[in-house]
């Protein structure tokens, strides 16, 4: 499993003749990302971060709630522009599973405080019914993918989604461990993924 390596962001000023309403929508993402916490994405620090005022912010989104849910969908397709990215057209079955988990375990890893926001917590009151083509659409691919392990006799048939959702959990479950437990190193986590992977890829070959 590929490493990659952790990066840091931070919330920035605007520059001159942005549209402030992405401008805006940035902040609130960047500032959830900062704080891992919504409570702490007030109107207030929104404004600041974007260097206009509350009469600008309530012009496009007449409560603060809709914003914070705008600005996480701007995350999910940040995760799913991640996994869309980790797979290429050439790549078999297998290489594709083990892609999509490397690029879940790098999303969960490098921007930590997102990942809690986005899939152990939901994000303001009102959304804690997830949008189906949130983490559906990467679920779906993992399925895809499944489907032709199973189709090419890399994998034993059976039932796709149920493989793709182990799959999937498997890898879910090392990100929800280091993200309750940020002082584990993230080598371990690598370490541990891999023969997770390893193991269930193992297990569902061809008997």
């Amino acid at each position: 499993m590929a490493r990659v390596a952790k990066g840091s962001r931070g919330v920035g000023r605007p520059a001159g003749g942005e549209d402030l309403r992405t401008t805006l929508l940035d902040a609130a993402l960047q500032l959830l990302e900062q704080f891992g916490d919504p409570a702490e994405v007030t109107v207030a620090a929104i404004v600041e971060a974007a260097n206009c005022t509350p009469p600008s912010l309530y012009h496009y989104w007449p409560k603060r709630e809709l914003l914070l849910q705008e600005a996480s969908h701007r995350g999910w397709e940040a995760f799913r522009s991640s996994q869309f990215a980790a797979v290429r057209d050439d790549d078999n079955a297998l290489d594709r599973i083990r892609n999509r988990g490397t690029a879940y375990l790098a999303f969960a890893l490098e921007r930590h405080a997102l990942f809690r926001v986005l899939f152990l917590d939901r994000p303001v009151p009102g959304s804690s019914e997830p949008d189906p083509d949130e983490p559906g659409a990467a679920l779906a691919d993992l399925v895809g993918d499944v489907t032709q392990a199973m189709n090419t006799d890399l994998f034993s048939k059976g039932d796709p989604l149920a493989v793709a959702l182990a799959l999937w959990g498997s890898i879910h479950g090392i990100a929800a461990l280091w993200a309750a437990t940020p002082t584990l190193p993230d080598e371990l986590a690598w370490d541990v993924a891999r023969i997770q992977q390893d193991a269930i890829i193992a297990g569902l070959g061809t008997r």
